[in-house]
């Protein structure tokens, strides 16, 4: 293992690194998402599981590990059932990585931030409750239910007559889209770990299960407090004043819908650093184990081959060769590899029409005979010197 760990820069090329990119973003999104719907809870369980069962394997315990093997056989229909609702946020947060944002001409800006501040700071102040969802890049239509579709432009009157406690739909949520109010009167779903927050109503528990379960952003105002709380990626948030939602809006606002383009790549260095560590180390562990350990993959391989003069007239003989040995770099499967006799690899060179004198070649893939399923990657020297004379004869 220790050789293996010595040679990788032999073992890595440009697809083994876009390889091990590709699979550390599909496991930081999981990583992600298992924070924001708090399923981490469940992932360590199966691998405190998976752990005794490595256990049992290493101590012969015959009784559990052939139970434990029964339970690995219907491994994969349990995980599809448990995270169900987690594989499909991960898919549809794999397809917002690629879809493009929205426009500013599309929404209101700043003005719907402002709105929503004096909005929400008027129902604090005479303890309405409200909820207000701020929609993200996911959609929430699927996880939501009812709601009467109103699709008039935000304004504050509006707000007020909509979560006034006389309104049939006050109850329920409001959803906005750009700078109008699409829905009122909807039902979101409740949040299944609200242990932290259980000083709080439905009305919060409904907030957080959206914030659970999609990238928006929810408002909540407590009736019996009069507090204004923001839950945004599964983290409710008790704000201490009308002000600090503005600040928690505006940037917000300015980011999805105002004059600057939304950036791909904000936050890439500084945001969860922690996901991104365990990700790219999970990606790299399990190349390495795959690739390096098991064999699977393309390799990369260093071997010095002996130089072969072939087709050589009687009358001329070789000497001074700069080389007897040519360190070649070879790549392809590791099976391959396996069944490679490196006896019979040689560089060739064909002298069948000699010049006397002094001779330099450029060594090239054709030269080197060997398998068809490896491939050459480069050579050290690079070329090849050695002189040409006739015999003397006696």
């Amino acid at each position: 293992m220790f050789d293996a760990v010595r040679q990788l820069p032999a073992y890595l090329s440009w697809k083994d690194g876009l390889d091990i990119a590709i699979v550390t973003v599909l496991v930081y999104a999981f990583l992600v998402l298992l924070r924001r719907t708090h399923s981490r809870f469940v992932v360590n369980g199966i691998s405190m599981l998976f752990g005794l069962y490595l256990v049992s394997r290493a101590l012969n315990l015959y009784l559990t590990t052939t139970i434990f093997q029964t339970f690995l056989a219907f491994f994969v229909i349990i995980i599809v059932v448990i995270f169900q609702r987690e594989f499909r946020h991960f898919f549809e947060m794999v397809y917002i990585w690629g879809k493009p944002g929205p426009k500013g001409a599309e929404a209101g800006g700043l003005r719907v931030a402002d709105e929503l501040v004096e909005a929400t700071g008027t129902l604090a102040a005479k303890r309405i409750g409200a909820l207000i969802v701020i929609p993200g890049r996911q959609p929430v239509d699927r996880l939501t239910r009812g709601g009467i579709t109103v699709n008039g432009r935000l304004s504050v009157p509006l707000l007020l007559s909509i979560f006034d406690p006389s309104s049939p739909g006050h109850d329920g949520a409001v959803i906005i889209e750009g700078d109008r109010i699409r829905k009122f009167g909807v039902h979101l779903p409740l949040s299944e770990n609200f242990e932290k927050y259980r000083s709080f109503g439905t009305r919060h528990r409904a907030a957080l299960g959206l914030a659970e379960s999609s990238d928006a952003l929810v408002i909540a105002v407590c009736e019996e407090r009069g507090t204004i709380s923001v839950a945004e990626a599964g983290v409710l948030t008790v704000l201490s004043a009308p002000a600090a939602l503005k600040e928690r809006l505006d940037p917000l606002f300015r980011e999805r819908y105002g004059e600057e383009a939304p950036s791909r790549f904000k936050g890439l260095w500084t945001k969860n650093i922690r996901e991104k560590l365990m990700a790219l180390a999970f990606a790299f562990f399990f190349w390495f184990l795959l690739v390096v350990q098991l064999g699977g993959g393309e390799v990369t391989r260093e071997l010095a081959i002996p130089v072969e003069f072939r087709f050589l007239p009687t009358e001329y003989a070789v000497s001074a060769v700069s080389s007897e040995k040519i360190s070649v770099w070879f790549r392809g499967r590791n099976q391959d590899f396996n069944l490679l006799d490196p006896e019979a690899l040689r560089v060739i060179v064909n002298l069948s029409r000699p010049t006397e004198g002094t001779a330099r070649i450029v060594l090239t893939e054709a030269l080197v005979n060997r398998p068809a399923a490896i491939n050459v990657v480069r050579f050290s020297p690079r070329s090849l010197e050695f002189k040409i004379e006739k015999s003397i004869k006696e």
